[in-house]
């Protein structure tokens, strides 16, 4: 998926999930005025927190970023509520 797409997901805070390596990974949102309201996280791990995509698509997973994890990804991994 391109970092368009998640960035036009992320301004609807559209929830996101998908699977990487065998590990569920989601995005979502906090519903307060917090900075850092974008959350994202392994599956019952502690979540990283940050404040917009650009910071989002940073975040590394195994030596990736989030944007070259999401490009390797077919559209049809991600689930998005």
């Amino acid at each position: 998926m391109r970092a368009e797409c998640i960035e036009s997901l992320v301004e609807g805070n559209r929830e996101i999930e998908f699977t990487y390596q065998d590990k569920k990974y989601s995005i979502t949102y906090y519903n307060d005025n917090r900075k850092n309201y974008i959350s994202f996280c392994e599956f019952y791990k502690t979540p990283e927190d940050v404040s917009n995509v650009r910071e989002l698509l940073k975040i590394l997973i195994d030596g990736k970023t989030l944007e070259q994890v999401f490009s390797e990804l077919p559209d049809s991994a991600f689930d998005i509520y």
